[in-house]
């Protein structure tokens, strides 16, 4: 039976189990661990894998696949501890907001017998814990696969058909480009809530202010109820990037600030448009109308759903053989 042991069983970690459980995947060992006694028990109670681990070798011993979900900040040191342990031909990826460290420390810390490519599914709640897991947390949502610089094109396969399991879509995307998007996509939204609650509860009318608070207040604070833990390697592991788009952020802000401080009173034309421009981007937005160019360069040489999880779970040496007996040659070890 083959083994994959997801690192963290957090939200997303124990959500990933939930989803590959309900792909009804077989001869699959959903195997997980985690530093944090109570996310154990958290995800025992949820049935999501099928064996708990107390330590983290033996939950890696033999696995065939490794996800880390942890913290971003936590996965150098988890890196430097499993690398040598983990088999040969062994698939290491995470699912981490940042990727430019992520995929440094994989470079110096996991040995060369072994594969990284970076994932990041775009979904999550801002509520953590296994207890809040969810089967369909990933289904429809974008899943970033950020391939290593001397990664093979079998791993990329893996991690695809990976995130086809759970429903979502992979979106192949490079580092610098993930990092950057992501901090505009993910990563400001956050920050900005953030702010506002910052910036508001720090009045001192905030306990009447309080009082007048509806649904708009409550939409954009949401984010800041999130895991400060989280939130805090995310921008400690991606400051560039979120720092230019908080810059960009200030510069949209007050260009409308400026539409309201005119010596003759507000711009009512352009601050309409402000609103009419805005609106209409949501809008397409919303209706699956802003579309990007199409992430499709490898996918050509990306085998089918069936292939890759054939390969996946049903043993690479078999599937090896196999193909190379079909091709006339033998049975021949690589």
């Amino acid at each position: 039976m083959a083994k994959l042991a997801i690192i963290g069983t957090g939200l997303i970690g124990t959500s990933l189990a939930l989803a590959l459980k309900k792909a009804n995947l077989k001869d699959v060992e959903l195997v997980g661990t985690d530093s944090d006694g109570s996310a154990r028990r958290g995800a025992e109670k949820s049935k999501a894998f099928h064996k708990i681990e107390n330590r983290l070798l033996p939950a890696v011993h033999d696995a065939e696949i490794v996800v880390l979900a942890t913290p971003v900040m936590a996965m150098q040191e988890l890196m430097e501890v499993i690398g040598p342990e983990l088999p040969e031909g062994c698939l290491v990826t995470d699912v981490g907001s940042s990727k430019r460290l992520v995929l440094d420390w994989a470079e110096k810390y996991l040995p060369k017998t072994v594969n990284f490519v970076g994932g990041h599914p775009m979904a999550g709640k801002e509520t953590a814990g296994p207890e809040n897991a969810d089967a369909d947390l990933f289904r429809g949502k974008a899943y970033c696969v950020v391939p290593g610089p001397n990664v093979g094109q079998k791993a990329v396969s893996e991690i695809t058909t990976l995130a086809e399991a759970v429903g979502a879509r992979p979106f192949f995307i490079g580092v610098d480009e993930h990092d950057s998007f992501v901090a505009a996509a993910s990563h400001l939204p956050f920050m900005l809530s953030t702010a506002l609650i910052g910036c508001v509860s720090k009045s001192a009318n905030w306990e009447d202010i309080a009082q007048l608070t509806a649904g708009g207040f409550t939409d954009v604070s949401r984010l800041a109820s999130g895991d400060p833990i989280m939130h805090r390697d995310i921008c400690v592991t991606n400051p560039e990037p979120i720092v230019a788009w908080i810059d960009a952020f200030i510069r949209e802000l007050y260009e409308m600030r400026n539409t309201l401080t005119n010596e003759d009173g507000p711009d009512i034309e352009a601050v309409q448009e402000i609103f009419e421009e805005a609106s209409t981007a949501r809008a397409k937005l919303m209706a699956g109308l802003v579309n990007s160019r199409a992430r499709e360069a490898s996918a050509a040489e990306i085998p089918s759903f069936s292939e890759g999880m054939g390969e996946m779970f049903a043993g690479r040496k078999v599937m090896e053989r196999m193909k190379e007996f079909t091709r006339g040659k033998g049975r021949n070890r690589d």
